[in-house]
């Protein structure tokens, strides 16, 4: 029997934690979930035994309890692509920081587990006794990996994060076909993203619209993906508009440079990274504010990071761009439902008008039932999404056989 037990992200977005049971025991993705409702970080088990560890990208979500690992053993190995593993590095310390007493492990285990990673490629085959796994592009950030796996005869996909569309950064995704178990993300199974070009261009004219007024576009930015997307985006349409980076955001970016195989299109991405202006010191600081222009910096949901700054110093004419997805209690959330954020303890109202324009890095809802129709797997696991039992019976009434499950759940594959 051929299993999957589901450890995290199984009825909710967070801690993607799954470990597939073959003639081997396999750690699908192990991460935490830093910014739950409760206020405090939540993590998958920590009472599990496996052969090795692979992780589809380095989201914390997905990436984040790795160190954890190494709590109980220093032997297993963890496979992922090089850019992954590098970003990793940088979000873990930094992640490390904001869990501050919450953190479940030590600078030890996290050394530990930096000494463990194998590198994998795309399209490169890794046996683990009897199973296979090969590493496909997930059109999500770089170095993000559908993992293609093979035991007995039978295939099974798991998706991790993926986007089929095109963006500014990455080709996307390819479909897999005859698949006879899918393990995909259910995130937006139930709406579609907006037109892409459409929102590409609202973006560019509210942009345009603010400088044009004296004031600042100010768009909190995922440090990984969402930023390296905001600056190749805006160099697209205007060569000219003043544009500072600022936050985590800076280091991947040289990590993208540096793994240029792993994005669309290098040469051009250096061009435009090349024009804007990487903030270092107050003195740049300043000029950020001071400068009509756009100010693209972390964090992406206002959890700290140099943005909060930004907004208390930026003039009355700017205005805040959201365009990633802020989990419901955090600052971005708040800022958008109530006008407010809190810093210290404190709740202080931000003045500046806050929208969201999404810009997604996530499948929606055709995109998965793309995936899925051309998959035509004989099983479907639906995991990371907060409502994934709607999605599963609407699968159902369509004939195929797809399960919602629970954390702590079992399901039998094949």
């Amino acid at each position: 029997m051929v299993s999957l037990d589901c450890l995290g992200a199984a009825g909710e977005v967070g801690r993607s934690a799954f470990v597939l049971n073959t003639d081997k025991k396999l750690l699908l993705d192990y991460g935490v979930k830093i910014f739950d409702i409760s206020g405090k970080p939540r993590f998958p088990s920590e009472d599990i035994e496996v052969d090795a560890m692979i992780l589809s990208h380095a989201h914390l979500d997905h990436s984040g309890f790795i160190p954890a690992l190494y709590k109980h053993s220093g032997k297993v190995r963890w496979f992922a692509t090089p850019p992954t593993e590098e970003i990793c590095e940088l979000l873990w310390s930094d992640s490390m920081k904001i869990m501050g007493e919450n953190l479940p492990y030590s600078s030890a285990h996290f050394k530990k587990a930096l000494s463990n990673w194998s590198p994998m490629t795309y399209g490169q085959t890794m046996r683990f006794g009897e199973t296979a796994v090969t590493m496909r592009d997930a059109g999500h950030i770089a170095g993000a990996s559908i993992l293609d796996i093979e035991y007995a005869d039978r295939r099974i996909v798991y998706t991790g994060d993926f986007k089929l569309e095109e963006t500014r950064m990455h080709k996307g995704a390819k479909t897999i076909k005859d698949v006879d178990v899918l393990i995909i993300e259910s995130t937006y199974a139930s709406r579609e993203h907006p037109d892409r070009k459409a929102m590409e261009e609202e973006i560019m004219r509210q942009i345009h619209e603010t400088v044009e007024e004296g004031g600042s576009a100010l768009f909190p930015a995922f440090s990984l993906g969402r930023t390296q997307e905001l600056i190749s985006l805006i160099r697209n349409y205007d060569r000219d508009v003043p544009v500072f980076v600022d936050g985590m955001g800076k280091d991947i970016t040289e990590i993208y440079l540096h793994y240029g195989s792993y994005i669309k299109d290098v040469n051009s991405f250096r061009k435009a990274v090349n024009s804007v202006i990487m903030v270092e010191g107050k003195d740049q600081k300043a000029e950020a504010t001071q400068t009509p222009g756009v100010i693209i910096s972390s964090a992406g949901m206002l959890m700290g990071g140099p943005m909060v700054n930004y907004l208390f110093n930026a003039n009355s004419k700017s205005r805040i761009i959201f365009t990633g997805y802020n989990v419901e209690g955090s600052n971005g959330w708040l800022l958008l439902n109530k006008g407010t954020i809190m810093v210290n303890g404190q709740e202080l109202a931000v003045d500046l008008p806050a929208q969201y324009l999404d810009l997604s890095a996530h499948a929606g809802r055709s995109d998965l039932l793309k995936f899925i129709n051309d998959a035509s797997p004989e099983k479907i696991v639906l995991v990371h999404g907060d409502a994934p039992d709607q999605f599963a019976a609407e699968l159902q009434a369509a004939g195929y056989d797809a399960v919602a499950p629970k954390i702590g759940d079992r399901i039998e594959l094949f």
